[in-house]
């Protein structure tokens, strides 16, 4: 089932709170994930629909695929389009992924590709979707530190109108089998883009995020990254020290 909706201006100050919470800077083009914002309800609408595959409860985002065809301006009036596409097994379970496409006058300006996961029966045999080998990374030991506090989840809920209980409070998480609230992913994704913005182009760019491992909330967190002609690799991980090092994400940008 494909959901539609024509003509969607984006309110300048949700935008600018968005950009606060993830470090975009303020601009006259949308960050590459805001579009994902923009599609959010229909994407909701699609999960929670009768013909989505998977069980909306307990579904987890596994992957996520970004194309900036072009640069959207801000005022720019968008069409979104929702659908499900590819239900395949995993060696945990099932996955399928919800594809967003934004269009500005008849033209194709963004896709998206988030894959979720739903555990059961598993398939072994079943081809997995692996990063790229971060061996080069072993050689970068500096990057930014982020610290993010108890309320982070709370926060961009606030500017995504992603409530899942599961990044909101530790009371909340914990029945759904989490030790604390956890950061969203998309956050934790456009936190590292908007860190490497400088370095990536506005068109043309083909971002790929892998999470690996669930951001607990508090913690501390560091992105390494290695800078290529037309690509970053990046690896997102927890401060040493805190709960050993744990990768959270894996990104690669490539134009």
């Amino acid at each position: 089932m494909r959901y539609s909706r024509a003509g969607i201006r984006v309110a300048v100050d949700d935008l600018v709170d968005y950009a606060h919470v993830c470090r975009f800077p303020v601009g006259s083009m949308l960050p590459p994930t805001y579009p994902h914002l923009v599609a959010f309800p229909l994407q909701m609408a699609v999960m929670s629909g009768h013909g989505f595959p998977l069980p909306l409860l307990g579904a987890v985002h596994v992957e996520n695929r970004i194309e900036v065809v072009r640069a959207i301006g801000v005022d720019e009036p968008l069409d979104v389009s929702v659908w499900a596409s590819d239900l395949r097994p995993h060696r945990r379970g099932r996955q399928v992924d919800l594809v967003s496409e934004v269009s500005v006058r008849g033209d194709v300006v963004w896709r998206g590709t988030s894959t979720y996961l739903s555990r059961g029966a598993e398939h072994p045999e079943a081809p997995s979707s692996e990063p790229p080998s971060t061996a080069a990374l072993e050689r970068v030991t500096a990057g930014p530190l982020w610290r993010l506090g108890e309320g982070t989840g709370r926060a961009y809920a606030a500017v995504s109108g992603d409530w899942n209980p599961i990044h909101v409070h530790a009371l909340a998480a914990r029945p759904l089998g989490f030790p604390s609230a956890i950061a969203h992913g998309m956050y934790s994704y456009a936190r590292a883009l908007a860190s490497l913005g400088p370095k990536l182009p506005e068109s043309g760019l083909t971002s790929r995020v892998w999470f690996r491992k669930p951001v607990r909330l508090p913690s501390t967190v560091r992105l390494r990254t290695t800078f290529e002609p037309s690509r970053t690799l990046s690896v997102l991980e927890n401060a040493k020290g805190e709960r050993g090092d744990v990768v959270h994400a894996v990104v690669e940008n490539t134009w």
